[in-house]
């Protein structure tokens, strides 16, 4: 008997690796110039300049497949409205990387969760559904073709989402962008290189305090301390405002 392509998927999941390569583990390295590359997992080709030592490339899509199926159900059930709480609670689960795509879907999800957890949105079941939707129309190389956060892309979808933003949405539209710039500013600051997990915070940091300006909705603001500093190749340590040495010390 012939076996579904589901199988393939789980023997690929039976060595993903937290950090690093997703099927062997080891360094990623990124070129100047994008080519295209055939997939590990799915086998599609797809235009990226990131492989790691080995010649391995996985394209985002198969990087954070199948995440939503995990964390979508726990956030409609969760009653926490501090995000950043929410954030370290879906960042732990075991389908999560250190780096990748996932978190640029994650952020938007966990934002408008706490902010309907404290009153305000919609129905949160249709918002995390458009934004799973516009996260997926998001460059997933972002972050690695022209260094520019996906996270932050991330917090202005959730925004345009709040506010109904849209190309011709002459009110709205400016909004997002606010945002967003307010995040690379932040994220700027704090310097590189890349850390999905230290971006991720930030990003809902400065959209708490947004949110509370344009709609008067205060999400609590907590600070956590990192605990993802071992499995980072390129932490920066102390100069990360969430390096637990550096919170004690403050």
């Amino acid at each position: 008997m012939a076996e579904c392509c589901c199988e393939e998927e789980k023997a690929v999941r039976k060595v993903d690796h937290f950090s690093g390569c997703m099927l062997c583990g080891k360094p990623l390295r990124y070129e100047q110039t994008a080519v295209l590359r055939k997939c590990a997992v799915c086998g599609e080709e797809k235009l990226s300049e990131c492989a790691c030592e080995d010649g391995h490339f996985v394209c985002d899509d198969c990087h954070a497949a199948g995440l939503d199926v995990f964390f979508v159900p726990f956030l409609l059930q969760s009653a926490e409205k501090d995000p950043l709480l929410l954030l370290e609670q879906v960042m732990a689960l075991p389908q999560v990387h250190m780096h990748g795509p996932e978190h640029h879907i994650i952020v938007p999800c966990v934002l408008l969760t706490a902010f309907h957890n404290c009153g305000g949105g919609n129905d949160l079941k249709e918002d995390l559904a458009k934004a799973l939707k516009r996260s997926k129309q998001v460059p997933g190389g972002t972050c690695g073709y022209w260094g520019v956060c996906g996270a932050a892309a991330g917090a202005g979808i959730y925004l345009s989402i709040l506010t109904g933003s849209s190309p011709v949405n002459e009110a709205a539209w400016p909004l997002p962008q606010k945002l967003v710039a307010r995040i690379l500013n932040t994220l700027a600051d704090v310097g590189g290189p890349r850390c999905c997990k230290r971006t991720s915070r930030l990003a809902i940091l400065e959209a708490v305090r947004f949110t509370a300006e344009l709609f008067g909705v205060e999400m609590p603001e907590s600070a956590p301390r990192c605990t993802y500093m071992r499995q980072n190749r390129e932490c920066i340590g102390s100069l990360c405002p969430f390096f637990p040495k550096k919170q004690k010390e403050a």
